[in-house]
């Protein structure tokens, strides 16, 4: 490596003063110029590390930030007498505005439903899901990682005391003993954004010896010194000392498209469980009366056993009826299930894991569709989809990488000033008075200049990041046309399923007809035959299935809507997820943190 430096200094002294008009000329003109150039040097190196990011989304992130854990008997966990507690949400007073649940006895069946609309679902679990707290803290993480990374450019103070005692033999009436010193040091330095580095101290020193023909064996030596060094080229100016803000900047937007990215997710996991409910409960209905038509046929058979039926077409009815009874018990299992992956999506101290209610929902699928426009639907994706956003977003600290790994390949040429003005006198207070009177004023200035020959490590560097770039750029692309082609199959599912509605309805409607007919011929048959048996048990299993395939239509339409929306980022724009996050983000809730400490 070669360094070369160059530099030059000019010393002012009581003899050779200052010309007229100089900047030093004059008394205490040069601590009002050292104060200048130090506010001055604050003031650029001042670094904000507030965000600017407002809209409900941000502040409904910043609620459940503040709010911390959700309220549970047992919030950690460490309760072995009742471990329970765990599961067991408890009301949030923060929560109070948005209402609670409505849980009241069947007057039928007396156990506890609960009749849930979709827009209560969606914001109860954008309220309570753990899923969604657990991922709204990243961005209030990533939030401190700013404010490190500004902290680097913060007025930072130091000092220095020390005493020294020599006692050394002499040969020489030339040459000090003994002798004394204390030193006590004291000042401000930073870092500006330029990468500029400048200190501001005062020295003072006292110091004795026995030398004899010193004039002054006890005398005082206060140094008020201002330094300065200005990367030109290597580490040098805002490009380069401001990257570790601006990633910290943008790590902290990826974590906030995170947070909406996992607030999707669950809003869609919800418009699922909810639409899958709906569908299993129907489903239930459905299989309900396809056993109670089977048993009725089956009694009608019993009751023709004097008549025309034999044995053989009685437990031909029997064996249908015990088949449907059995699948009876899988619908019922089903309908549990779904509920369960609902209530813990939503998580509330009315209904949750522990409670014994059901849930009935009562929001009416959507039955019409809008014809969509591909393209259209394209460009959404490409524009608010979060993982696109993410995948641009680390494009754009590649690129800060880059510029700083190019300037880091450069030589160091350093711009080093600095300027002094000392005071001496037997006593304190005529030191000080000569120090501020700047008659004793030294300054400095030069470069400083370093080129590392080869400098293959930097290169190298600069090459990874250029190749990270590149990877980014791929990952961007690749990452979009997997959203595209996500995007294209949900549009066909939800074409797909919405033709099929109209399509199932026929045909739930023509087996119903069918059925109808058969019973109608029953009643004036002379004869039960085996055939005839066969054909009514099969007409009132196909009825069954083209109900449950009708409303199976119906669901796949809704959840598809949703998990089109999904891929195009805008799932937190329909309703009534908009008004769940309008609502959560209007609560204004008091933080957990106190005094900037949080328990």
């Amino acid at each position: 490596m070669i360094s070369i430096a160059t530099s030059f200094s000019f010393y002012e002294s009581p003899n050779h003063p200052a010309e007229k008009g100089s900047v030093f000329s004059g008394r205490a003109n040069y601590l009002k110029l050292c104060i200048f150039l130090t506010m001055l040097f604050q003031v650029s190196g001042c670094v904000s590390d507030k965000v600017e990011h407002s809209g409900a989304l941000a502040t409904y992130q910043r609620v459940l930030s503040n709010l911390g854990p959700q309220n549970r008997d047992d919030v950690e966990g460490e309760d072995s007498l009742h471990p329970l507690g765990l599961l067991r949400p408890v009301p949030e007073q923060a929560f109070s505005s948005i209402g609670a649940i409505d849980v009241s006895p069947d007057p039928n069946s007396g156990k506890m439903i609960t009749a849930l609309s979709i827009e209560q679902a969606i914001v109860k679990a954008l309220a309570n899901s753990p899923e969604i707290r657990v991922v709204s803290f990243d961005p209030a993480i990533a939030r401190q990682e700013i404010t490190k990374a500004a902290a680097d450019f913060d007025v930072t103070a130091f000092n220095r005391l020390n005493v020294a005692q020599q006692d050394n033999p002499v040969n020489s009436t030339f040459q000090s003993g003994q002798a004394e010193s204390r030193t006590l040091e004291a000042g401000v330095k930073q870092r500006g954004v330029t990468g500029a580095e400048w200190s501001l101290g005062y020295v003072l020193t006292r110091n004795w010896d026995d030398l004899i023909g010193r004039t002054r064996p006890t005398r005082y030596e206060p140094i008020l010194a201002l330094q300065l060094r200005q990367p030109l080229l290597r580490d040098g100016w805002q490009q380069v000392n401001l990257a570790g803000v601006n990633i910290a900047r943008l790590d902290h937007l990826i974590s906030l498209i995170g947070f909406r990215q996992k607030a999707e997710d669950v809003s869609t996991q919800v418009v699922t469980a909810y639409w899958l409910l709906l569908q299993a409960r129907r489903n239930l209905e459905i299989q309900r009366s396809l056993l109670d038509r089977t048993i009725e046929t089956l009694n009608k058979v019993k009751g023709r056993r004097e008549i025309d039926a034999t044995d053989v077409q009685i437990k031909q009815a029997e064996t249908s009826a015990k088949t449907r009874e059995a699948l009876l018990l899988q619908v019922k299992k089903r309908v549990v299930d779904v509920q369960d992956a609902l209530m813990r999506l939503i998580a509330d101290p009315q209904a949750n894991l522990l409670t014994d209610v059901e849930i009935v929902p009562v929001s009416l699928p959507y039955m019409t569709a809008k014809r969509f426009d591909t393209s259209e639907i394209l460009k959404l994706a490409m524009q608010k989809n979060p993982a696109i956003e993410q995948a641009r977003l680390a494009l754009r600290i590649a690129e800060i990488n880059i510029k700083v790994a190019q300037n880091q390949a450069m030589p160091r040429l350093d711009l080093v000033a600095s300027a002094k003005t000392l005071g001496l006198s037997r006593g304190y207070g005529q030191a000080n008075d000569r120090l501020y009177s700047g008659d004793h004023v030294s300054y400095e200035i030069g470069l400083s200049l370093e080129y590392p020959i080869g400098n293959r490590q930097r290169k190298a560097e600069l090459l990874r990041r250029k190749l990270q770039r590149r990877k980014a750029v791929s990952s961007l692309q690749n990452l979009a046309d997997q959203v595209a082609v996500q995007a294209k199959e949900r549009i066909r599912e939800v074409e797909t399923s919405h033709a099929q509605i109209e399509i199932q309805k026929e045909a739930a409607n023509a087996a119903q007809v069918h059925l109808q007919t058969l019973e109608e011929v029953e009643q004036v048959r002379e004869r039960l035959t085996p055939e005839f048996l066969l054909v009514k048990l099969q007409a009132q299993q196909t009825l069954a299935e083209a109900q449950r395939a009708e409303i199976e239509a119906i669901v796949d339409f809704n959840i598809s809507t949703a998990q089109l929306a999904q891929i195009s980022g805008t799932v937190l724009e329909l309703h009534p997820a908009d008004r769940a996050i309008e609502a959560i983000s209007n609560i204004g809730a008091v933080s957990r943190e106190a005094d900037g400490s949080i328990p």
